[in-house]
């Protein structure tokens, strides 16, 4: 019994069966401490890595501010020339705006001045001319030259742009327009007709009755016939001039023919066609008709029309007024105005 066997304890068998899985424990435990060991390791080598490559980064960094910060230093700079240069500029500009405008006042002065000037210019040639239609119609009755003075004259005023002158400017349409009416051209022709009829009346043949009587009559004869002419010059009636001398009749219906010309001339209707009228006669009693000469004679002098009827122009009232306007603006006018001032330019 003594040598029976006896068997071991439960729990201590137990731990015994678990006293081998110690090295394996502890040979678990080293490889996992070193493993972490090598991990902070590499962990350590990573972060001064990257703590070196930051520290390369911020120097990098700074490198770059500085030389930004000189470049704003310089661009600092530039802008304050630039400031001082626009300033300079500005102030170049505000004298320039300055100088133009006075350039401006003076410029308006001269063309005012200018203006003006003209306007007087043409003033004192519409003065003229009215002036020049007015005395050539009153001393020479010359309805032409009167007529191209006048339109002349409205011409010259039609350049003049202040308002109290278009009254005078209708006078003056009005005086052109009643010298057109008095046919200043027809008038022209008439006077040369009455020209060459008066050329032409020593050509004229006289009529059988009328002739000069013949040598053998006696000078007493001759001295009476031609008395008896004289007599009947006055144009106390209309009965034949008998008797009359050859040149005598011809000197009749010349003078008639020149009383005609001058009556023209003085635009006197009823004497022109009075003095025509006493041509007519006179040719028709003394003169030979049935001549081609002096058919021809009659056609012309019965060609002659009698002056027209139109109204004279009143040239004289139109240049009155024409002075008493120039008269009012100068009176109105105001007085030359002194320099302005220099004005200071701001800065």
């Amino acid at each position: 019994m003594d040598d029976a066997y006896i068997p071991a304890h439960p729990a201590r068998n137990r731990w015994r069966s678990l006293l081998w899985l110690l090295p394996v424990l502890a040979v678990l435990l080293l490889g996992a401490a070193l493993w972490q060991l090598r991990q902070t390791s590499h962990a350590a080598r990573q972060a001064l890595s990257l703590s070196q490559s930051q520290n390369e980064r911020i120097s990098t960094l700074q490198d770059a501010l500085g030389d930004l910060q000189q470049e704003r230093g310089g661009l600092s700079q530039r802008l304050d020339d630039a400031a001082a240069v626009n300033r300079s500029l500005r102030e170049e500009l505000l004298g320039l705006r300055e100088r133009t405008r006075t350039l401006e006042d003076a410029l308006a002065g001269l063309a005012e001045s200018r203006n003006g000037g003209t306007q007087a210019l043409r003033l004192d040639e519409a003065e003229f001319l009215l002036r020049m239609a007015q005395e050539r119609y009153s001393l020479f009755h010359d309805a032409a030259g009167a007529l191209d003075a006048t339109r002349l004259a409205g011409q010259a005023l039609s350049g003049v742009d202040a308002p109290v002158y278009a009254p005078l400017r209708s006078e003056v349409a009005a005086a052109s327009t009643a010298l057109e009416q008095l046919q200043p051209t027809a008038r022209a022709t008439q006077l040369g007709t009455l020209a060459t009829l008066r050329a032409q009346v020593w050509q004229l043949p006289l009529a059988p009755s009328a002739r000069a009587p013949s040598a053998q009559a006696g000078m007493l004869t001759r001295i009476g016939h031609a008395l008896a002419g004289l007599v009947r010059i006055r144009r106390i009636d209309q009965a034949p001039l008998s008797g009359a001398g050859s040149d005598l009749l011809h000197e009749m219906l010349a003078l008639d023919l020149a009383q005609a010309q001058e009556a023209l001339l003085a635009w006197n209707g009823t004497t022109y066609q009075s003095a025509l009228s006493d041509a007519r006669a006179l040719l028709q009693a003394r003169f030979d008709l049935t001549s081609a000469a002096a058919r021809s004679f009659r056609a012309q002098l019965d060609a002659l029309k009698p002056l027209p009827t139109a109204p004279l122009p009143q040239l004289g009232a139109t240049l009155t007024e024409l002075r008493r306007l120039r008269a009012l603006e100068t009176l109105r006018a105001p007085p030359p105005s002194a320099p302005a001032p220099a004005r200071n330019t701001p800065r």
